[in-house]
């Protein structure tokens, strides 16, 4: 059998063997590209000429303010102590026992939801606070009942329930009339879907 000649390949093309149309086109990309590069620096450049230092920052803000500005610690290493100084200023009161039944017309259930309500209030208003609890007990117990009925399921199996301590929190504050609970806490939380 005779050995067949492979045709020459055409696409391995020397730079020697491109047409000038060919070798325009080429130099018209690396054109384009350059062309593009140059002028995402000149951009980069200008951005960084244009943005102000940590010390014209200071400049502008005293000349701002009129005072000096004084250099912080971060939020994280300045709050630490804040938040200990706060904890250590709560007491923590007891808001009661509840057993709450709500029926789910959607799904044709019976929810069962049981739970220990404990709040905390600053160590000085403490007494102030028992004696507006004492006061409208019924309307704080009727409140935390109807947020607890009217919360979704997904409020309701949420780990920290903090929809539901956040219209707790904010339901008693205003029937006490002052911002005095600050947290609401929940113990012997159950869940029960019958």
């Amino acid at each position: 059998m005779p050995e067949q000649e492979l045709p020459p390949n055409e696409d391995l093309a020397t730079s020697e063997d491109l047409t000038p149309a060919a070798r325009g086109s080429w130099l018209a990309k690396v054109k384009i590209l350059s062309f593009v590069t140059v002028v995402i620096a000149v951009e980069c450049v200008a951005a960084y000429l244009y943005l102000p230092t940590a010390a014209d920052t200071a400049a502008l803000a005293e000349a701002t303010l009129g005072t000096t500005p004084t250099i912080e610690k971060p939020p994280e290493e300045a709050e630490k102590p804040k938040e200990e100084q706060e904890l250590a200023d709560q007491v923590e009161v007891d808001l009661g026992e509840f057993s709450v039944t709500a029926f789910q017309p959607v799904s044709n259930t019976t929810l069962r939801i049981d739970f220990h309500l404990y709040g905390t209030v600053g160590a000085e208003d403490e007494q102030t606070f028992l004696a507006l609890m004492n006061e409208n007990l019924h309307r704080f117990r009727e409140q935390v009942i109807v947020t607890v009925r009217s919360a979704d399921i997904t409020d309701l199996t949420d780990a920290g329930l903090g929809l539901v301590k956040r219209k707790i929190l904010e339901k008693t504050n205003r029937i006490m009339g002052k911002p005095l609970l600050r947290v609401v806490i929940f113990s012997d939380f159950s869940f029960i879907e019958q």
